[in-house]
């Protein structure tokens, strides 16, 4: 299964332009995209010239407005678990409950860690966190799943001048934010988890 994933557009039409010519090329299966679009009006721009099925989350500046439901896109969320194409994925935006750790390990419970994906809008402690004044700003409780899950991948935005790979025990992280990066994250997942991956020109 080949991703693209871009987080962090923020209404900014050049780069959404990109990334919608990008993931229409044709040999993409799922475009990702871990939150702040700031309007319903900035999120239908991004996913509705797609032509493959999307998979969103909510972020921080999306607080202030309810996930648009229609016939061909209903793919944004604040926190769902997925089936798609033999993949388990946690999807967790701006608005999660309490208990979303134990809920997220029953629901995985004996699944294949290497066909787990999360979409977080924000990223896990000390992996992608890495704010401009030095400050960690990741969440511990993301960081815990993964110590104990090992996912395959982690796709995350939320802090832009920490775009990048990175890994934690057995899982490719991938903060995709694209503001300052001017790039997305292009990911072939294959039985054995990521199997290649590739930075994306967005300017």
């Amino acid at each position: 299964m080949k991703v693209l994933a871009a987080a962090d557009f923020h209404g900014d039409e050049n780069l959404i332009k990109k990334a919608v010519e990008e993931v229409n090329r044709g040999d993409y299966d799922l475009f990702v995209i871990p939150g702040d679009f700031e309007s319903p009006e900035n999120y239908r721009k991004t996913v509705e010239p797609v032509n493959v099925p999307v998979i969103a989350s909510t972020g921080n500046w999306d607080f202030n407005f309810k996930p648009p439901k229609n016939d061909k896109f209903d793919s944004l969320f604040n926190y769902m678990k997925i089936d798609f194409q033999g993949y388990k994925v946690v999807v967790i935006g701006s608005v999660f409950p309490e208990d979303y750790m134990k809920d997220v390990r029953e629901w995985l419970k004996g699944f294949d860690s290497e066909k787990i994906i999360f979409v977080t809008h924000y990223p896990p402690k000390r992996v992608g966190d890495r704010a401009m004044t030095g400050v960690r700003a990741g969440m511990d409780g993301f960081r815990q799943l993964i110590l104990k899950l090992k996912p395959a991948a982690w796709f995350c935005g939320h802090i832009h001048e920490d775009f990048g790979h990175h890994t934690l025990m057995k899982t490719d992280v991938f903060n995709c934010s694209v503001p300052e990066s001017k790039k997305a994250f292009s990911v072939t997942l294959g039985d054995g988890g990521v199997e290649d991956f590739e930075e994306v020109d967005l300017s």
